[in-house]
């Protein structure tokens, strides 16, 4: 009988420890499988498609710009002028492409910032907006977007200047294209995260005035409050010794 519970009792030790090592080993691959939320992810992105198109048509004039000379030559090795004029519009209208998504959608999405200019006859006003307060939006999002954006014209320099001195003019026209369109959108976005640092400084401005209003007029309605209790007290207590020396009064009349 008592091997019988000795064998019972190490077969129950023996149960415990693997539930207590199932627990611990489900709890891993629970951790495991949560996504790290500060990860640089689209899974953490509030606008994963916004942020695939931020990226997917300039990724597709720089492709066609690199390996562009690979379909534009013949078997002979030598320039093929209808391939390189295939080559070079399909480039551009990756680049105009670009150029309207950032300028148009992505930057509206991801950032909260939007730029265009108005044509007003022979005037032409440039207009610079800012949705929400600085630091609203999705950390991947915002990351993602000035990212690209500041690295894109990096890019197209290096390439420039690589082709000057290669002294290839002929591609000279898609790199100065992708360099002018991607300037522009840097500087219109400039132009808007400086008017959004600027209304969250005046708003931030705003509040504090606020502030200091509601607590001066607590303080002046604390204070006036105040008064008024001390007067009412005082007229309280000289009523209370008035009561008091006409009923002393009373008494010594009546004795």
């Amino acid at each position: 009988r008592s091997s019988k519970e000795a064998t019972m009792s190490q077969n129950l030790q023996f149960q415990g420890t693997m539930d207590n090592n199932n627990t611990i080993e489900g709890a891993m691959s629970t951790q495991q499988q949560q996504p790290n939320p500060n990860a640089l992810s689209l899974q953490n992105s509030s606008h994963p498609f916004a942020c695939v198109f931020h990226v997917l048509f300039k990724a597709g004039a720089l492709f066609l710009y690199l390996f562009g000379g690979f379909f534009s030559h013949d078997s002979n090795g030598k320039l093929n002028g209808p391939k390189f004029i295939i080559v070079s519009v399909l480039s551009i209208l990756l680049l105009a492409a670009d150029f309207w998504v950032v300028k148009n959608i992505t930057g509206r999405l991801l950032v909260g910032l939007r730029w265009w200019n108005q044509v007003d006859g022979d005037n032409t006003r440039w207009i610079f907006e800012s949705k929400g307060i600085e630091g609203s939006s999705n950390k991947v999002d915002s990351t993602i977007f000035w990212a690209v954006l500041y690295a894109t014209p990096v890019i197209w320099s290096v390439l420039l200047f690589w082709a000057t001195i290669k002294l290839n003019f002929r591609w000279l026209l898609i790199v100065g294209t992708a360099l002018s369109l991607s300037l522009a959108n840097v500087y219109g976005y400039y132009k808007c995260s400086s008017d959004q640092k600027a209304k969250f400084e005046e708003m931030t401005q705003e509040y504090a005035q606020r502030g200091v209003m509601t607590a001066m007029r607590s303080n002046l309605f604390g204070m006036l409050l105040g008064a008024a209790t001390g007067t009412n007290n005082n007229s309280s207590n000289t009523n209370q010794q008035a009561a008091t020396t006409s009923l002393g009064a009373s008494v010594t009349t009546f004795t």
